[in-house]
């Protein structure tokens, strides 16, 4: 089954800092995963305009202040990661039964209710229209219609039907129970928007001692906008 694996972090009191985030690196073009930055008018996988909001570096601020000639960069994976897309689930292999592990789980959406983009026939959907609302129907420009992270969804009313769905910007990730003598019940936590929650793990209760996932731990979690990552010390 598909799974994200969890970056596993080993804590020491050396570490000073562990940046969340994906960030970037400048790179020769004949890297494997190269990256061209543009001034402008990046449109493929192996491209990104140079004033990208996601083009930061290590520190966390902007890599360029103005378009570089022939630059290209690699893109790091920063400590937190997202679940498969598919499955929604995470794991990681508890290596260490004789320290501690901690679940550092963020939820990434930052308001109480967003919207997306859903089929006309879907359960609750919403005609997006130019003005006058009905029932069913709401204004591209209305204030709530907004992404997860409260960017407007539209700054033009849409050519075409528009259908779009409310979404919970709470969320819920759950431990699996191991498959060990103490895993009796899978344990749920919920996840408030804009949250981000460190949650102890024992190891007997989590992790799996046979089979197929044997020494893993098994996340799910409702969203991929939930990203976790585990901390493992003394």
């Amino acid at each position: 089954m598909a799974r994200t694996a969890l970056n596993v972090i080993q804590f020491t009191k050396y570490n000073q800092a562990i940046y969340p985030f994906d960030y970037y690196v400048e790179c020769l073009s004949t890297d494997t995963g190269a990256i061209s930055v543009l001034a402008s008018g990046a449109d493929e996988a192996n491209e990104i305009n140079y004033n990208d909001d996601a083009l930061i570096g290590s520190d966390g601020e902007a890599l360029y202040a103005e378009a570089p000639t022939g630059k290209y960069v690699l893109k790091v994976e920063g400590f937190l990661k997202a679940p498969d897309a598919t499955t929604k689930q995470f794991e990681f292999s508890m290596n260490k039964p004789d320290e501690d592990y901690l679940l550092v789980v963020a939820n990434t959406a930052t308001v109480a209710t967003y919207y997306v983009e859903c089929l006309s026939t879907d359960t609750g959907a919403k005609k997006v229209v130019a003005e006058d609302a009905t029932t069913n129907q709401i204004n591209y420009n209305d204030a709530s219609l907004v992404d997860a992270y409260g960017t407007a969804l539209y700054t033009d009313a849409p050519t075409g039907d528009k259908y779009v769905l409310a979404v919970s910007g709470d969320k819920q990730i759950t431990i699996l129970k191991g498959n060990s003598i103490q895993g009796i019940l899978d344990q749920t936590y919920d996840l408030r928007h804009g949250g981000t929650y460190y949650i102890r793990l024992e190891s007997g209760r989590f992790k799996n001692t046979y089979g197929d996932d044997k020494g893993k731990v098994v996340l799910e979690t409702t969203d991929t906008l939930v990203k976790a990552a585990v901390l493992c010390f003394k």
